[in-house]
C-alpha cells in the first residue's frame, strides 16, 4: 500500500498587481519625450505658418504700392515732409510714412487692403502734431506682420539712410534694431533698386538677421 506524502505542496501565490518604481518612471519619461516632440512640432508647425502669413501680406502690399504707383506717378515716401512736422530719426518711420501715404486724402489704399486697415498696431506708441491720416486720430500706426511686429517699408531715395530703428518685440522682449535696404552681396547693388522693399523681421523680432522675410530673394 502507498503511502502519500504528508507534505503540503507549495502554493502558487500569483503575482502582486501594479507596476513597479521602474515601470513607472520609464512611463513618464516615454510620455515627457512625446510630449516634448509634440510640442516642438507645433511650434514649428504655427511658425511656418506665420510666415506663410507674411509672404502673403507683403505680396499683397507690394501689389498695393505698385497700384499706388500707378495712380501717384511714384512710390509712396518712406520719409515724412516738413509739412507733416515728423521728425524722421524716430522709430519705426519708415511703415508709419506708408500708413500716411495709403490711407490720407480719401485714398484709403486703392481699396486693396481693407483687412490690413483693421490689424494696425501702434507699437511704439507715438504720434503726429496733427492728423495725417482720414483715420479721425494722430496716431502713427503701423502695418504688423503675423508675428505681431511692425514691417519696414523703404523707399529707394531712402536705401542709404542707416539710422531708422524698428521698435518690435522678439522672444525675450522689447528689441530695437536698424531696418537697412538688402543688397546683393555679389553685386553690391540693392534689390529692387527702382522700387522699394519690404522686409518682416520674422520670429526674432530683429532687423537685419537671417530670418528676415522679404518679397525678393535673397539667396
Amino acid at each position: 500500500m502507498k503511502l502519500e506524502s504528508r507534505h503540503p505542496r507549495p502554493s502558487r501565490r500569483p503575482r502582486a498587481a501594479g507596476f513597479t518604481l521602474i515601470e513607472v518612471l520609464t512611463v513618464i519619461l516615454i510620455i515627457a519625450i512625446l510630449a516634448a516632440v509634440l510640442v516642438t512640432q507645433l511650434r514649428d508647425s504655427e511658425q511656418a505658418s506665420r510666415v506663410q502669413t507674411t509672404t502673403q501680406l507683403l505680396a499683397k502690399l507690394e501689389a498695393a504700392i505698385k497700384s499706388y504707383e500707378n495712380d501717384q506717378g511714384s512710390s509712396p515716401p518712406s520719409s515724412f515732409t516738413s509739412a507733416q512736422e515728423v521728425a524722421n530719426d524716430g522709430d519705426n518711420v519708415g511703415i508709419e510714412a506708408l500708413v500716411v501715404a495709403l490711407w490720407s486724402k480719401k485714398y484709403e489704399a486703392g481699396g486693396l487692403l481693407e483687412d490690413v486697415r483693421d490689424q494696425l498696431i501702434n507699437m511704439d506708441g507715438d504720434s503726429s502734431p496733427k492728423q495725417l491720416t482720414d483715420f479721425g486720430t494722430r496716431e502713427l500706426l503701423e502695418i504688423p506682420d503675423a508675428f505681431g511686429n511692425p514691417l519696414a517699408y523703404i523707399e529707394r531715395s531712402d536705401y542709404g539712410v542707416g539710422n531708422r530703428n524698428y521698435l518690435t518685440l522678439g522672444e525675450e522682449g522689447e528689441v530695437r534694431s536698424a531696418a537697412t535696404a538688402f543688397k546683393n552681396p555679389r553685386t553690391g547693388q540693392y534689390y529692387q533698386a527702382q522700387t522699394f522693399q519690404l522686409i518682416s523681421a520674422g520670429l526674432d523680432g530683429a532687423f537685419g538677421t537671417e530670418d528676415d522675410i522679404t518679397t525678393f530673394d535673397r539667396d
